[in-house]
């Protein structure tokens, strides 16, 4: 596979950053992927776009036209909101233009049935010219400082392109790393990957608080604490235990373990594990989206 264009659909919060990525990656990292298409719905859009890769021949941008730029591409990435993927893909036209192609999804909370559903997918089809191929991923917004660990759907299917799956990792290498999940998983690694960026942000949040509150300049709270929070994962990913982590900074007596034993008392390993729980349960709930059933996720429910 040579001289592939890849087209994203719905350019924003995590297009952007993945083609930004992509387009500075070293050629022969991205299996044959040389040029770019980015398709967009406002003009407001489009100037961003235009302002960010105008530097750059092989990206082309065009707004509500996404016909076109699926005609003119091999790989197509679905990036738009959840709410507007069965507008999108159910426009007249779209069906056709993705035959033959592969369709990559980093929208939450739509399963690869679903989609495969709305652009009459087969994997079956003996044709493969006429076969629109649907692969689920799960990047997250650190995709923005090319850290993001991007979930990547096992496809079922026993004919899956091997190709199509060294394409994907290929593409999420650039933002990250990338796992490769079996779908029964996927729900909880929408929530793993997807929502803790979210907890981290709120978590250090109340700590830079905390830090002001008793004397220390904002800017230095947030310097210290970021650079602890960085050094903390690299240890974790060097192997360290979190558990040996905890027993590194407390001895008897200390400032440390006086801290530790707050949070013990204020049962913040449950309130964790709980918001995480229910994030998970959620994105079971939204995977329910396009199966027929009406679901509002967040309606108050007992737990």
């Amino acid at each position: 596979m040579s001289d592939l264009t890849l087209c994203i659909l719905g350019c924003g919060n995590l297009g952007t950053p993945i083609l930004k990525s992509l387009i500075n990656a070293p050629p022969d990292s991205l299996r044959g992927i040389t040029q770019f298409v980015a398709c967009v719905q406002s003009e407001s859009s489009e100037r961003r776009l235009q302002d960010l890769f105008s530097q750059h021949q092989n990206v082309r941008i065009f707004r509500k036209d996404n016909i076109t730029a699926i005609k003119t591409s091999e790989v197509i990435i679905l990036g738009v909101d959840p709410s507007q993927v069965e507008a999108t893909l159910q426009e007249e036209g779209v069906k056709e233009a993705l035959q033959g192609k592969l369709l990559i999804s980093i929208v939450a909370g739509w399963s690869r049935s679903a989609l495969e559903s709305l652009v009459g997918a087969d994997p079956e089809a003996k044709d493969d010219e006429e076969k629109t191929w649907v692969l689920r991923t799960l990047p997250n917004v650190a995709a923005l400082v090319s850290q993001s660990l991007t979930a990547i759907e096992h496809h079922p299917s026993p004919s899956f392109p091997a190709q199509y799956s060294a394409l994907a990792t290929a593409i999420f290498s650039q933002i990250g790393k990338s796992l490769p999940i079996p779908p029964s998983l996927m729900p909880a690694a929408t929530a793993v990957s997807g929502s803790t960026p979210a907890f981290w942000a709120i978590i250090v949040d109340s700590l830079i608080d905390a830090a002001v509150a008793v004397g220390v300049p904002r800017k230095i709270a947030q310097d210290q604490i970021y650079q602890s929070m960085r050094g903390s994962a690299e240890m974790l990913q060097s192997g360290i235990q979190p558990g040996e982590l905890r027993d590194m900074g407390t001895s008897p007596e200390g400032c440390t373990i006086a801290g530790v034993m707050v949070l013990e008392e204020g049962g913040v390993r449950g309130v964790l594990g709980r918001a995480l729980r229910e994030s998970v349960t959620v994105a079971r709930a939204m995977g329910k989206v396009g199966e027929g059933e009406e679901v509002h996720v967040n309606d108050t429910r007992k737990i």
